[in-house]
């Protein structure tokens, strides 16, 4: 069984402030989206409860987004997966390297986006098993701090989290 958090339900950053984040309705999809005006701190999350899953399945996240024309300083980011109620270990910057905007150069670890069916891209945050669905929630982010440069024009559709 897939889940998806649309845009509204995730935790964005700043994503109340018009002068940081914008939202916009697409009338064709019936969605709303985030579209990231001007931050230099860039962290979203999202949420699940893991008994709205299927017990014993193997999850994936994924980041569902576009970019504008001109967007700028979202070559790089950190994705994760994590358990809440588990201790995270190390820091917040533990995770994967996601290449949001920057094409694939040989020897360079990390994960680049893919594109949907649907025209929009995604990039997987992370993995989880869950077991029997008593874990509590799993949180899945994105987040780019450690470049201070003031960042533009991601456009933030949701999370989709589906079996693997």
């Amino acid at each position: 069984m897939s889940v998806w958090l649309g845009a509204r339900e995730l935790s964005i950053e700043w994503a109340d402030n018009p002068e940081h984040w914008t939202w916009n309705y697409i009338y064709n999809s019936g969605t709303e989206v985030a579209e990231l005006r001007n931050v230099c701190w860039l962290d979203i999350r999202g949420k699940i409860d893991t008994r709205r899953l299927t017990q014993k399945t193997s999850y994936s996240a994924y980041l569902v987004f576009k970019l504008t024309d001109n967007h700028r300083e979202l070559e790089k980011a950190i994705a994760s997966v994590r358990f809440v109620k588990e201790k995270a270990e190390g820091t917040d910057e533990e995770g994967y390297t996601v290449f949001l905007s920057k094409a694939r150069e040989e020897g360079e670890n990390g994960r680049f986006p893919h594109l949907r069916s649907d025209g929009w891209m995604e990039i997987k945050l992370g993995e989880f098993f869950n077991n029997f669905g008593e874990d509590g929630e799993v949180e899945m982010r994105l987040m780019e701090t450690k470049n201070p440069n003031w960042k533009c024009g991601i456009i933030v559709k949701g999370i989709d989290i589906r079996p693997n």
